[in-house]
Formats: structure tokens, C-alpha cells, sequence
């Protein structure tokens, strides 16, 4: 982990009606991935705060987010959006690519962006998140004939904070397994970021558009491999290892 380490990247070509494009995958190599002393049993929202700093980084603003939710507590259940971009996520974000700040400082800001995912994360597996109740509002709206559609799917605020299908970063952690593959983003000037947790190793497949000048999902990539990076030097520095005692 001591260099940034581009994989191989795949294109594979895709059509529709409407667009003939390019989709770009480039799988990162597994990365070695020592659940940090603070965040063991929370690795899920680590890479997501990774994630933000990624993009961050390469792009200079937040975006909204989408994070795959499963909703298997219910019966026929499927999933709910987790929102990753929060105001506690872009404070880490700041905080970490603002030069005054202290590794203490940016390590509270990690540690509170955690906690609001992990807030949100619950109210989604638990059926308490917002997306799902408004697709259903706007799928009811457009069997009753309603014209023009209620307010709030115009609203700009709207589509800007991905609704109607226009996360600009769409994420999912497809498990804690070997096995992962990856996804196209959801708009075309996105990223895609499919990923595996295992307990020595993360695997990553990034994608983008090709159609976008300002995407490139194998420097959005390692960007990511960097923000990983650090975020585990963050960590340790705040939860340094305990020294073993000498058997002298």
C-alpha cells in the first residue's frame, strides 16, 4: 500500500436508444485492509467516507450520493437508498483537504461523519429513509394522470440531490465475499463504485462514461486508494497499537 497501483482497465461497448457509449470498468487490485482499532464492525461506512474524499478531491465539491440498502428485514423487501453525502461527510472532507487542520481535528470529523452515516444507514434498513416513499409517491402520481406533476419532482433541489435517478455517485458493497463485479453510473457525468470487504482486503471496480470529459474513474480510482490510505494512517495515528511487553 505504499504506492498507488493502477489495475487493468476493461471497456466494454454499450447500446441504447438513446446513447452509444463507452462504459469504462477499472477493478483496483485487492488492497490490503486491517479493519482500524475504531472502526471494527463499521468498515462498510469507512469506504464510504473514503469514497467522499475521493471525489472531493478530484472534483472540488460534494455530490449526492447513492449507497445500496437492503431491506431483507420485510417481507419481499428489497432496497432503500442510503445517502452518503451528508453535512458531517462534507466537514470531514474539508477538514481533511484544508491544511490547518490538525490529525486530532480531522480524525472528530471522521468519526462524526461515521456516526451520521451509520444513523442513516439504519433509518434506511429499517424502512425510515425518504426514496423509496417518494418513487412511490411519484409512480402514484403518474397512474392518477396528475399534470403537472407535483412540485417537488421539478424542483432543481430535486434532481440536484439525486432524485429521480441522478446520484452522480452510485455505490454499492455487494457483500463480504471474494466474489464482486460492477455497475455503470447512473448519469452520465458519474462514477460507479462497486466493492467487497474481506477481513485482509478490499477489492474495487470504478466506472464512468466515456461520453464525460470531466470523468475518468481510473483516476477517480486512485483517488481512492489514496483516500484509503489515509484514512487508515488517520486512524492509527489517533488509536495507536499497544506496545507488546518485553520478554526480557
Amino acid at each position: 500500500m505504499n504506492e498507488l497501483q493502477k489495475g487493468p482497465t476493461k471497456t466494454n461497448q454499450l447500446t441504447n436508444s438513446k446513447m452509444h457509449s463507452r462504459l469504462t470498468t477499472s477493478p483496483l487490485p485487492p488492497l490490503p485492509f486491517p479493519a482500524p482499532p475504531p472502526l471494527s464492525g463499521a468498515q462498510d461506512f469507512f469506504v464510504q467516507m473514503a469514497i467522499q474524499l475521493a471525489y472531493f478531491r478530484m472534483h472540488g465539491e460534494p455530490v449526492a450520493t447513492y449507497e445500496t440498502g437492503h431491506t431483507r428485514a420485510f417481507y419481499h423487501g428489497r432496497t432503500e437508498t442510503i445517502r452518503a453525502c451528508s453535512s458531517e461527510s462534507v466537514a470531514f472532507c474539508k477538514a481533511m483537504t484544508e491544511s490547518s487542520t490538525s490529525q486530532a481535528d480531522a480524525f472528530l470529523a471522521l468519526r462524526a461523519a461515521l456516526q451520521a452515516h451509520g444513523e442513516y444507514a439504519q433509518l434506511a434498513l429499517s424502512g425510515r429513509a425518504c426514496d423509496r416513499h417518494l418513487l412511490g409517491l411519484y409512480i402514484a402520481a403518474h397512474f392518477l394522470g396528475m399534470q403537472p406533476r407535483p412540485a417537488i419532482f421539478t424542483d432543481v433541489a430535486y434532481k440536484k440531490s439525486g432524485g429521480g435517478g441522478n446520484f452522480v455517485v452510485s455505490s454499492s458493497n455487494v457483500g463480504y465475499t471474494p466474489l464482486f463485479g460492477g455497475f455503470a453510473p447512473m448519469v452520465k457525468h458519474g462514477y460507479g463504485a462497486c466493492y467487497s470487504i474481506l477481513d485482509s482486503r478490499i477489492n474495487i471496480s470504478t466506472s464512468s462514461w466515456n461520453v464525460c470529459p470531466h470523468t475518468d474513474c481510473t483516476k477517480f480510482g486512485e483517488h481512492l486508494v489514496r483516500a484509503l490510505i489515509d484514512l487508515q494512517h488517520l486512524c492509527i495515528a489517533a488509536n495507536p497499537p499497544l506496545e507488546q511487553p518485553s520478554k526480557l
